[in-house]
């Protein structure tokens, strides 16, 4: 059984760019295949230690906003 390569599509953009439009059509134009769909915003860090007022200075564009670790 000949198994192929998985290829990686990277999406990249600001809040409100369309990166989930575009992702999404993608997913659409190939409906027989086998996709995964990680979306970055499932992975922004932990922030329950901060008060709401010190979360709302978070810039949720800039990378240090994420835990890509995870």
């Amino acid at each position: 059984m000949h198994h192929k390569k998985p290829i990686i599509i990277g999406v990249t953009g600001g809040s409100g760019s369309g990166k989930t439009s575009v992702s999404r059509a993608i997913l659409n134009h190939f409906p027989s295949h086998s996709i995964t769909m990680l979306e970055h915003d499932s992975y922004y860090k932990n922030q329950d230690h901060l008060a709401f007022e010190e979360r709302l200075k978070t810039n949720y564009d800039h990378p240090l906003a994420f835990d890509t670790d995870l």
